[in-house]
């Protein structure tokens, strides 16, 4: 199935407010990747050159950008452009919209784990014989209010949604999970966030990546709007989250 651009969206976690910034009305997103440079392995009784795969070397990405100047997230990222603060990005793709109250298609956004708030449930086992999502308690670590609920097919449990995150863990709480129509045999552990990070909807796909940006250029031409093509200089390899389909 292909995915229309139409319907994406750039989000940015802001590192002073810990709060998201939503990139509004950005109209083109490209370079996001990372290439991998080579590690000459020849030796002198060879036929021909031969290479390993060294490190990833982050690109430069760009954005498009139709400024407003009474958008604050686009001021707040020109003043984090020219202090020079490596970023957290998140795209959100358009198989992720929702219809808000207004009756208007909007896309789902991510939310912020902070440090201390549980930030993944990693699955160890996915056990057999479950007719139904078994639940999930979690308990310890020091901290309050984490919940998640299992995602159980053909039987087995294949992963999990955290519904809260929670505050105040110093460590992984311990995690049990019961029921489930008689299935046995599932476990997991707990991640908590030794920082802030994005917490990713599962219902939609995501690319994540780390950044500053390089440039923020002005645009005027005679019968147009003021526009920016913003670029980023990637930080480390790009994340590609898929959206978890239901069974």
């Amino acid at each position: 199935m292909t995915i229309k651009t139409q319907g994406t969206d750039l989000y940015a976690i802001d590192p002073l407010t810990k709060a998201i910034l939503v990139v509004g009305c950005f109209t083109s997103l490209d370079g996001i990747d990372t290439s991998i440079a080579q590690i000459e392995t020849t030796c002198m009784n060879s036929s021909a050159r031969e290479y390993e795969a060294g490190l990833a070397e982050p690109g430069s990405a760009s954005f498009g950008l139709n400024i407003d100047p009474q958008e604050p997230a686009h001021v707040r990222l020109h003043q984090l452009k020219t202090a020079g603060t490596k970023l957290l990005w998140a795209i959100g793709w358009s198989d992720g919209r929702i219809v808000n109250s207004q009756g208007d298609l909007e896309g789902i956004p991510p939310t912020v784990t902070q440090e201390g708030s549980l930030s993944a449930i990693s699955l160890t086992s996915g056990g057999s014989g479950y007719t139904s999502a078994p639940a999930v308690a979690l308990t310890g670590g020091g901290g309050t209010g984490a919940t998640a609920t299992a995602i159980v097919s053909a039987g087995s449990v294949t992963g999990f949604t955290i519904t809260n995150a929670g505050s105040g863990y110093t460590s992984a709480p311990s995690i049990a999970l019961t029921g489930g129509g008689g299935g046995t045999g599932a476990a997991a552990t707990a991640v908590v966030g030794s920082e802030v990070d994005f917490d990713l909807p599962n219902t939609r796909t995501w690319i994540t990546f780390e950044g500053y940006m390089n440039s923020f250029p002005f645009s005027f031409a005679l019968n147009d709007v003021v526009k920016s093509t913003v670029g980023i200089q990637v930080s480390g390899d790009p994340v590609f989250v898929p959206k978890v389909i239901a069974p």
